[in-house]
């Protein structure tokens, strides 16, 4: 609440004296992992440091809060886009030398989004969007990196969703398909097994490549029904071909590593 209040403040003042307002998004990298494995209590004081790092980085007159999660927000009155990218790198630099809580070490890297006042929005909530919308981008460049919105980024982002939306229950469309890609012995040539290769083909946009939709897959959870689905269809083909007089292969199936999380894995793959 202290923070949307600062934030507003800070537009009024630059819309009153002409001047740009900075705000960025932060994520921290895979935090759910270490929150999970070494518990909450300890993601807590993880986040507690995360945080002192962050206010040193930035003057007295800026503002950071914990936005919820692993995510903080930071509000730099008078930062343009050349002062905005340098905080971001200082943010990354401090983030750079691992983290030592109760006696453990870890390193945990930020990612950034940056938007600017007025030129990305002049409402809080469009300049929070964007900047959010940029730090996804910057995810998906490799993270522990830093992304300024741009107006593309919008047009990029309502395909995101639209995707994700639409790759809920393609494989109840029949959309989504197993392709095998056979392993052979090289010596006489013959099937030893075979790979199980997710595919998606859109009814207007043709082939998805998989490093499209299966990032979304996993970020949405989706990933979870998908994986479960090409368990059970990879079982089925692996005993058509059988059914047909085929000698039997052994068929590689690709799983996320949110699958392995779930606690019904073991009876998913044994039903």
């Amino acid at each position: 609440a202290l923070f949307h209040d600062r934030l507003e403040q800070s537009l009024h003042y630059a819309n009153r004296s002409g001047r740009i307002v900075a705000v960025l998004l932060l994520d921290l990298d895979r935090f759910k992992i270490i929150n999970d494995s070494l518990g909450h209590s300890f993601g807590d004081r993880l986040l507690s440091a995360v945080a002192q790092r962050l206010e040193r980085v930035v003057r007295d007159t800026d503002t950071v809060a914990r936005l919820g999660g692993d995510e903080f927000l930071l509000v730099l009155p008078g930062a343009d886009e050349r002062a905005a990218a340098e905080v971001a790198a200082c943010i990354l630099t401090a983030m750079s030398v691992p983290v030592r809580v109760d006696g453990r070490e870890l390193s945990t890297t930020p990612t950034i989004g940056v938007s600017l006042y007025p030129r990305d929005g002049e409402e809080a909530d469009d300049l929070i969007r964007n900047a959010d919308i940029a730090m996804y981008r910057a995810k998906a460049r490799g993270r522990n990196t830093f992304q300024l919105y741009t107006p593309d980024m919008n047009a990029a982002a309502a395909e995101r969703l639209q995707l994700q939306g639409e790759l809920r229950n393609a494989h109840l469309r029949g959309e989504i398909t197993l392709h095998y890609q056979p392993q052979i012995d090289v010596t006489d040539g013959h099937v030893v097994g075979c790979e199980a290769l997710m595919r998606w083909k859109h009814p207007a946009l043709g082939m998805v490549s998989p490093g499209r939709f299966i990032p979304l897959a996993e970020e949405s959870g989706l990933i979870i029904t998908l994986g479960n689905w090409a368990i059970r269809e990879a079982c089925r083909q692996a005993m058509a071909w059988q059914c047909a007089g085929l000698p039997p292969v052994t068929v590689a199936v690709n799983l996320s590593g949110c699958q392995f999380q779930q606690s019904n894995f073991t009876a998913v793959v044994a039903d």
